[in-house]
């Protein structure tokens, strides 16, 4: 499918709006209750600014988001740490380990807890081009999470996989505009928890 003749996406807009601005300004027999070269031209100005705004909005969500994530790497080897202390003081089942926000690795019958299911509570577009923000429900019991994203509604094209301590990741270096599933699970060692129910949407611009 080419191109609509009448731009839709922001940038492209512009530049179209820009073209016809010029050619208003060139055309003598231009009708005077035809839409006027200063109308078009302030309103591709008032869509540079916007568009300008938003570029800038995302490249501090960008740094903001690279940041939270040094941090939550940096809290998940901490909380790693305690939990390797406190099983040292009051082991691993102990119920005392509550005290420090880690539940009991093991039930009063001793069986690990299992690996819950994972669900997508939000996929919306990335900060960089052409890139997918996935976000989920973390699990207690995990310890790292799998992502797979692919091009096909059956998820028999995988694009790509990663493996992320953070109940979040943004997928980049997809292809504009097409759509991909994506499924998440969870991770500890060799043990895997369930795929989530697959989410979708279309690559941003």
């Amino acid at each position: 499918m080419g191109k609509p003749r009448i731009a839709t996406k922001p940038n492209e807009l512009r530049d179209q709006l820009t073209q016809a601005a010029s050619g208003i300004s060139g055309e003598a027999n231009w009708p005077a209750t035809a839409p006027t070269q200063p109308d078009v031209v302030t309103l591709v100005g008032n869509l540079f600014t916007n568009i300008t705004q938003i570029e800038d909005l995302k490249s501090q969500l960008s740094q903001a988001r690279a940041t939270l994530h040094t941090q939550v790497d940096d809290g998940v080897a901490l909380m790693k740490r305690i939990d390797e202390v406190t099983d040292g003081l009051y082991g691993s089942d102990s119920p005392k380990k509550n005290d420090f926000g880690l539940p009991p690795k093991k039930s009063t019958h001793g069986a690990s807890i299992p690996l819950e299911q994972v669900i997508i509570i939000k996929i919306d577009d990335g900060t960089a081009p052409a890139s997918i923000f996935v976000d989920w429900d973390s699990d207690a019991g995990a310890s790292a999470y799998q992502i797979e994203w692919f091009s096909d509604s059956a998820m028999t094209q995988s694009i790509g996989s990663a493996a992320v301590s953070a109940s979040e990741h943004e997928i980049q270096g997809l292809t504009m505009s097409q759509q991909y599933w994506v499924r998440v699970r969870s991770v500890r060692g060799n043990e895997y928890g369930q795929w989530s129910d697959p989410a979708t949407r279309i690559a941003n611009l």
